[in-house]
């Protein structure tokens, strides 16, 4: 054998091995099957079965579908009339859809046939949100306070609560100038102002779900960004993009951050996301401690992810692992065109490309101890949401490629921090109080002020969650 034939047979298998060297493998499904449409949404959890949106975009053709675990779809919709807004959600076995058609639906989850619909004078701009209203309900001869499952849906100038079982309506907000946006938690708090081009000035105020009466209203002007809840907090950006973590039942400011020119985009278990305004920069901001640590953005923001002690950041070409106290960065991976990072299980999924016009597409499960791939799907577009089940995790494709993959085996996480500690709510004493009283004489606004005022003067002024807790070790948090 010549040595020039011996040389480009050693330059081949080099070529082979980097290839194979250089490429993940895909891992080997448990089943697969495929689906008749296309699935537009994340699925979600209901009844013990899946629900997605499913269609043809190009067509506007748009139906709900509910499969099972084995991935066999049991029921779907009629065609929807309209252009939903995406994604629907679930609220006490009900799945809910607004659309462009400025109608609110609830169908059932064990049939998808309509449960309730609600008609709106004004287009929808946001879909509908999930909350509790407080109601309440005579037991023997004292009154308790019981929490019903129901969804905020904001329209034109105003916000309409509807009981998600029966469409039933609980209250509504109007205002008198623009609505922005809006966020629920333990309070309604909406954004809205005047959307003048030149200089738009945009407020917050906070509204009770009980019965939407007036809570607070925040002094200072705000940027139009959905607020964000971490504990009894809510985040918010100022007019001058000034990051300020206020309470949810009061409004008082508790902290502000020293840096300006970030606006809040994501938030955590103990504390938030921020980014400049050009996705150049990150910051995490702890309410606990109130001290914060930046790093850089190569280009947009995608998601942040919260493991015990580590903090997973994606941008738009790279996935890093910080270390959440001090952001020194423990691991780092360039996927190339990343588009989504989201928590499972015990650590994330990250769908993605080599580069935007590639056409194979990724699905990676991963944990926070390293950049290595636990399972790793491969399909023709986008990945949406794993679905953990007690078989594996449940993975939909774009195209409606249907795969069940084995149940990951995570490593533990070293030197988690706090990351199961039940905080004080504000209002749970007035609550306890409230139960044990009769309807004659008890008010519950009143009381639920008078609370929160003494808690006020009782709080420290540097810090927006307390700090006095024990920590819980790596075994005690389940990592």
């Amino acid at each position: 054998m010549s040595k020039r034939l011996i040389g480009i047979i050693l330059v081949v298998i080099c070529i082979i091995a980097y290839h194979l060297l250089a490429n993940d493998f895909e891992t080997a499904v448990i089943w697969k099957t495929s689906f008749e449409d296309k699935i537009l949404s994340d699925p979600v959890a209901v009844s013990g079965n899946y629900v997605f949106l499913g269609g043809n975009k190009s067509k506007n053709y748009y139906k709900l579908f509910l499969i099972n675990s084995q991935g066999q779809k049991i029921a779907e919709s009629l065609q929807l009339p309209n252009t939903p807004i995406l994604d629907p959600i679930v609220v006490d076995n009900n799945v809910i859809v607004a659309d462009h058609g400025k109608m609110v639906r609830a169908f059932s989850g064990k049939d998808l046939k309509v449960s309730w619909e609600a008609a709106s004078n004004n287009p929808f701009e946001l879909p509908p949100s999930k909350c509790e209203v407080p109601d309440i309900v005579q037991e023997n001869t004292s009154i308790a306070k019981k929490m019903i499952p129901s969804i905020i849906q904001m329209s034109g100038k105003s916000l309409f609560c509807f009981e998600s079982k029966t469409g039933k309506p609980q209250f509504d907000v109007t205002l008198l100038d623009d609505m922005k946006t809006y966020a629920t938690d333990k309070v309604l708090v909406a954004i809205h102002g005047y959307r003048d081009i030149a200089k738009p000035l945009w407020k917050c105020s906070a509204y009770s779900l009980e019965d939407g009466y007036d809570l607070w209203k925040l002094e200072e002007a705000v940027s139009p960004e959905t607020p964000l809840f971490v504990k009894n907090t809510c985040i918010l950006s100022t007019s001058d993009d000034e990051a300020i973590a206020v309470d949810q039942m009061t409004g008082k400011i508790l902290l502000r951050i020293e840096a300006k020119g970030y606006i809040a985009v994501k938030a955590l278990d103990k504390g938030v996301i921020l980014a400049n305004r050009s996705y150049t920069n990150f910051a995490y901001w702890s309410l606990q401690t109130g001290k914060s640590w930046t790093s850089n953005l190569k280009k947009d923001f995608v998601g942040a992810v919260q493991i015990g002690s580590r903090l997973l950041i994606a941008d738009k070409v790279s996935l890093r692992c910080f270390e959440l106290d001090s952001g020194i960065v423990v691991w780092q991976k360039d996927l190339g065109d990343i588009y989504g990072l989201f928590p499972h299980r015990n650590g994330i999924f990250v769908t993605y490309k080599e580069e935007f016009a590639a056409r194979t597409t990724y699905g990676a499960c991963m944990g926070a101890d390293s950049s290595e791939n636990l399972w790793l799907a491969k399909g023709s577009s986008i990945f949406r949401r794993p679905c953990p089940t007690s078989e594996g995790d449940l993975l939909i494709n774009y195209d409606g490629t249907i795969r069940m993959l084995p149940k990951p085996v995570f490593k533990t996480v070293y030197n988690t921090t706090n990351i199961d500690i039940k905080m004080l709510d504000p209002v749970d004493k007035v609550n306890k109080a409230f139960e044990a009283k009769t309807a004659s004489n008890t008010d519950s606004l009143l009381l639920k002020k008078e609370n929160i005022q003494n808690q006020k003067e009782n709080k420290t002024k540097n810090q927006a969650i307390p700090s006095e807790f024990k920590p819980v070790s790596d075994e005690e948090a389940g990592w």
